[in-house]
């Protein structure tokens, strides 16, 4: 009985014919040639060439097929492409000419161009040309140089004006630089359902973020403030978070409280989370008020014996925690006892070392 053909096989098969049909393209001589020896004469061996000519029905089984399917196949062929590549294909033929411009998501990666001015000038086109009855729901920008602060500040609110849906910014310049409205902007976008932020030179964030739509959050190196009573709230007004990831984030020097309270967030990381705070400075502490929360996980830190809950984690199915080694068992035990009702529990080998190193009285 034959294997049905799953959708990753027909990428795969729909790939192998497009870069096969790309290298003939690029290569224009695709007549057949081969060396027939010729009779020796006169002492001399004479070389003459020999062209195979294509038959009709072999030019039949060589024409350009990949052409012929509808856009919306093409297009989908050319989301899986990085959009350098994508926007090259317009010197193939006719075909292909304009049918970059239809794409809805877009990755710029400055290691693709030799210099910054070459990759301002290619996103600046692209983002000229493309076609803006179309949305643009996928955007990836990828930059660490400081002359590209004018560029992704265009490029944000572009995203914004197209209704960007999935947004992923990779920067290694200081945000100082940027307009004062740049942050604000970027964190009320009522479109926005995944969000990835990850920047160099800690980033301070508004008091409370504006993203009615958002699902997935991803923060790396940022700084969080307070809203009011030294106490940092930045996830209240995101109603439909569900996936919440902080990496290397800490809080601004007058917040003594980070209160993570969403009802409807599901999945938690904290990795690195407060880790860099100033630690001659009073206590800081996290808060959780999340009731449905599902799946935790802690990394490295050095704050665990100040993580509460405000509620039993009833919901909690898994838990991940890694300390490092130098906390003290009793923090252990206090960060093991909020996760009381979880159902699968791993330890890393060195919290387990801390806790089989204790001894009982």
């Amino acid at each position: 009985m034959a294997c049905p053909l799953t959708l990753a096989m027909v990428i795969r098969q729909l790939r192998s014919f497009f870069f096969g049909w790309l290298e003939k393209r690029m290569n224009p001589q695709t007549t057949q040639v081969s060396l027939e020896v010729g009779k020796e004469a006169k002492g001399i061996l004479t070389i003459k060439k020999k062209i195979q000519r294509t038959s009709g029905s072999d030019r039949q089984e060589e024409r350009d097929r990949l052409s012929e399917f509808p856009d919306c196949v093409l297009l989908h062929i050319l989301e899986f492409m990085n959009t350098t590549d994508a926007v090259r294909t317009c010197i193939l033929s006719k075909r292909w000419k304009d049918l970059w411009k239809g794409l809805t998501s877009f990755s710029f990666m400055h290691f693709y161009f030799r210099n910054v001015d070459n990759f301002n000038r290619f996103v600046e086109g692209v983002l000229c040309y493309r076609d803006h009855s179309i949305s643009l729901l996928n955007l990836h920008f990828r930059a660490y140089s400081s002359t590209a602060c004018k560029l992704l500040d265009m490029i944000i609110r572009y995203a914004l004006l197209f209704n960007v849906q999935q947004l992923t910014i990779e920067s290694g310049f200081n945000f100082r630089n940027m307009p004062k409205n740049f942050v604000p902007l970027m964190f009320s976008c009522p479109t926005l359902i995944t969000l990835k932020l990850c920047t160099t030179f800690p980033l301070e964030l508004p008091k409370s973020l504006l993203l009615p739509a958002l699902k997935t959050l991803h923060l790396v190196n940022m700084i969080f403030t307070a809203s009011d009573n030294d106490c940092a709230e930045p996830f209240s007004n995101c109603n439909l978070l569900n996936t919440l990831v902080l990496q290397y984030c800490s809080l601004h020097n007058d917040v003594k409280v980070l209160h993570i309270s969403n009802s409807n967030l599901s999945s938690l990381e904290m990795d690195d989370t407060l880790r860099f705070t100033n630690p001659d400075s009073f206590q800081r502490k996290i808060v959780l008020s999340t009731p449905n929360l599902s799946s935790l996980t802690i990394g490295d830190s050095f704050s665990y014996h100040q993580v509460s809950s405000t509620c039993n984690l009833s919901f909690l199915e898994e838990a991940n925690v890694d300390t490092p080694s130098n906390i003290d068992y009793c923090d252990i035990k206090s960060l093991l006892q909020l996760l009381i009702n979880v159902k699968i529990l791993t330890l890393s080998a060195r919290t387990l070392k801390i806790i089989l190193n204790v001894s009982y009285p």
